[in-house]
């Protein structure tokens, strides 16, 4: 894997069988291209093949050997259907998962004491997960082990896999000769070395905005983007670990590589940028270039000296506007955590465009003329709407006078929401919320109706549904269908959490709901993503919905039971990545009680 976190082969064997000795002599010539002699893979990732596990020990004997954790979890799943009743394999099922993402072994004893409690009537099941998994192997997969290991996010053969598949669909078929399987590796690692260099360019030159901030000065063009994009996640949870070792439990650092929460924050106290040396040289290797061994190098390779003159000769040929230009590029290499990039001092208003020529809307930054569709949609709209300013700006000027809606959400989360934004009822104010979130319009709530009854018939995702749904599905499809742009019926209102669901499936974001009961809806195909984007919802008045603007790094509720049970096995990273936040909510929620 790559600093960027793309995949690239560095070989590919024809075995006569998979015995011991055969996957030895693989390994022996993996072992054979390693530039340093002295070096090992520190982490090899396998299934629970024996043989292959032996070979490792043989000619790795100082790598650590993980498992997959998703043909593990595939294993026990179907052995629990076995030997368990339908009733209770659910709850089995979330009681090992619990198992297998314990963060310490003292968690790990109580979960695995809670399995064996609730499995206290199937001795076969119990007795096939300790004797074929946990005794021999849990410090190959369980997290509180693995979470020592520099695996890089690595539990799963999932990336092999699929590197597998793209060069089995460059084969074609099985048929082909040496000649033509060797053009088909080839033109497999031409593509991902050139998907490669690109995505290092990327590191190099273009700074996102959330790491404009000096606190990431010494690491931008210098560390991937990847892993700032991690540091930025892991900065929100400063604000609940501090410098505290003990909640941190700084998790990223040992899997990672990358400074931890406890670790920012003690930087964040002192005042100081992140220095390059707290990130894993993994994350520094921005080129496909071989790194020369110690006492090698002339310097005639990193030899700066002619380049400098070219570019002093270049500076003092141009003209006052182009030095400037160039000394604000050089300053940029020269004085890192300095930096001319920053967001705008207030959002510009950018909406609303001219009524009548010769009036300029106050306090508007753009106007122009209305394009054709906003004709159409005024002819559509009453006259007394029409003399109204931007509804968006007026919500935005009321919102602050809504307490009656702060005070119906839990205790704990009012601190940490900013603003509330509400919008009509009239039987879409749900769809409404999500359509001004999305950044359609509250006025673009019938898209959305349109948009999710899209994602309900998803080929891709008729089968989730199916199961998630069951009897509901026609309901659910009755309910976006309308017969008038009016106000609805309530059986037209929209209601969670079946629509929680596709909400996130359909606009891969994390939906909040605070109401009775408070809610998070992860999207169930994804894997997580750092720069997700969270859409909060809150019910208010038991039936009306509001737009609920949150602090950032706010606490998140748990998730449902459905969501755990149906959601793919990569949509489980969802869980890890916002596991601090959703812990913070647990921590909190106690002291309402």
């Amino acid at each position: 894997m790559t600093s960027t976190e793309l995949t690239f082969a560095v070989g590919f064997a024809y075995m006569e069988s998979e015995q011991t000795e055969n996957f030895c002599w693989v390994l022996e010539k993996l072992k054979e291209l390693f530039v340093k002699k002295d070096m090992c893979p520190q982490v090899i990732l396998t299934d629970r093949d024996l043989a292959l596990m032996k070979a490792i020990e043989v000619v790795f004997p100082n790598s650590i050997n993980l498992l997959c954790r998703f043909h593990i979890n595939k294993n026990v799943g179907a052995k629990c259907k076995q030997h368990v009743v339908n009733d209770l394999q659910k709850t089995i099922d979330t009681l090992w998962m619990e198992v297998v993402w314990a963060s310490d072994e003292v968690e790990y004893g109580q979960r695995l004491h809670q399995l064996e409690q609730a499995c206290v009537d199937y001795s076969g099941f119990i007795n096939y997960v300790k004797d074929t998994w946990l005794t021999p192997h849990r410090h190959r997969f369980v997290g509180a082990w693995i979470n020592r290991v520099l695996h890089l996010g690595n539990t799963t053969t999932n990336r092999v896999e699929s590197a597998h598949w793209k060069l089995k669909q460059m084969l074609g078929n099985s048929i082909g000769d040496m000649v033509k399987c060797w053009e088909a590796m080839n033109n497999n690692l031409r593509l991902q070395l050139g998907n490669i260099r690109a995505s290092f360019q990327k590191s190099f030159y273009e700074v996102e905005h959330t790491h404009v901030s000096p606190f990431y000065g010494y690491l931008r063009g210098s560390v991937s983007r990847a892993a700032l994009r991690r540091i930025a996640e892991e900065l929100l949870r400063v604000d609940y670990v501090g410098t505290n070792r003990q909640i941190c439990g700084c998790t990223l650092r040992t899997s990672y590589g990358l400074p931890c929460a406890c670790e920012l924050g003690r930087y964040r106290v002192g005042g100081i940028p992140i220095p390059i040396d707290a990130v894993h040289v993994h994350w520094r290797k921005l080129t496909m270039e071989v790194e020369l061994e110690i006492g090698e190098d002339d310097g005639s390779e990193v030899d700066m000296t002619a380049a400098m003159d070219e570019l002093w000769r270049r500076f003092r040929s141009l003209d006052v506007i182009g030095k400037r230009a160039l000394r604000s590029r050089v300053c940029e290499l020269a004085y890192p955590t300095m930096t001319t990039l920053c967001p705008p001092p207030e959002k510009i208003k950018t909406k609303g465009g001219v009524k009548k020529k010769g009036k300029k809307p106050a306090d508007y930054d753009v106007y122009r003329d209305p394009s054709y569709h906003e004709y159409v949609d005024k002819a559509s709209q009453s006259s007394q709407r029409q003399s109204q300013p931007s509804q968006t700006s007026k919500k935005i000027k009321l919102s602050k006078k809504q307490p009656q809606f702060i005070v119906q959400f839990p205790n704990h989360i009012r601190s940490y929401i900013e603003d509330v934004v509400n919008v009509e009822s009239d039987g879409n104010c749900g769809f409404r919320v999500i359509a001004s979130l999305h950044g359609y319009g509250e006025d673009g709530w019938s898209m959305v109706r349109r948009e999710l009854g899209l994602e309900l018939i998803d080929k891709d995702r008729s089968t989730l549904y199916d199961k998630l749904f069951s009897n509901r599905l026609s309901a659910m499809r009755e309910s976006l269908m309308i017969e008038s742009f009016g106000s609805q019926p309530p059986e037209k209102w929209m209601s969670l959490p079946d629509m929680g669901y596709l909400i996130a499936n359909r606009y891969n974001v994390v939906l909040v709901c605070l109401g009775n009961p408070c809610i998070t809806f992860f999207p169930m195909t994804s894997s997580h993503s750092p720069n997700v984007s969270i859409y909060c919802i809150g019910f208010v008045n038991q039936n009306h919905w509001v737009q609920v603007n949150m602090k950032e790094g706010f606490p998140l509720p748990p998730v449902t039971l459905d969501w755990k049970k149906f959601r793919s096995h990569i949509a489980t990273t969802w869980m890890l990545g916002f596991a601090g936040r959703m812990q913070h909510w647990q921590l909190l929620t106690p002291v309402l009680a």
